[in-house]
């Protein structure tokens, strides 16, 4: 032994004691910071675009033009609660002559359009409430296809208030 060291025999201590670093290593997961920076831009986005879409003024058509209902026949179709039947009124709206069998509304339709054909009409309406299912549509249409006349078909949405 030297003058001014002590030896213990404590050389090897140090190297199994885990020592804890003077600096930790930060770490930060930003997984969920980014899901919600996601959602608030979805949120934001459709909130915009729902309280802009209520300012816009949509300009009229320009190709198009309104049907002559002194040229065109017209068939009123409004569909049951159940989605299942329909009623057909031969006219504007629900003021024409009411047929609710399904076997005679295709007879009594065909008719109509003859009809208007004989009196110079050039053109067919179908309105038909949005509730209407295709497959009857496509029944009144059918009924409608007289040769020469051309087939119009349009959707009517009831306001609220009706």
């Amino acid at each position: 032994m030297s003058a001014g060291t002590l030896n213990l025999g404590l050389e090897h201590v140090d190297s199994l004691v885990a020592r804890n670093p003077l600096e930790d290593d930060a770490e930060f997961d930003i997984t969920a910071m980014i899901d919600l920076v996601f959602m608030m831009n979805i949120y934001f986005l459709v909130t915009f675009l729902t309280a802009a879409m209520g300012e816009i003024t949509l300009p009229s058509a320009t190709h198009v033009a309104p049907l002559d209902p002194d040229t065109a026949v017209a068939v009123t179709v409004l569909g049951s609660l159940d989605g299942e039947s329909i009623t057909v009124y031969l006219g504007e709206n629900a003021e024409g002559e009411q047929i609710s069998d399904a076997d005679v509304q295709e007879e009594r339709i065909r008719k109509w359009v003859e009809q208007g054909v004989q009196e110079g009409k050039t053109a067919v309406l179908i309105k038909a409430e949005k509730k209407v299912r295709l497959k009857h549509l496509f029944r009144v249409s059918s009924a409608c296809a007289v040769e020469g006349v051309k087939l119009h078909v349009s959707v009517m949405e009831k306001d609220a208030s009706e």
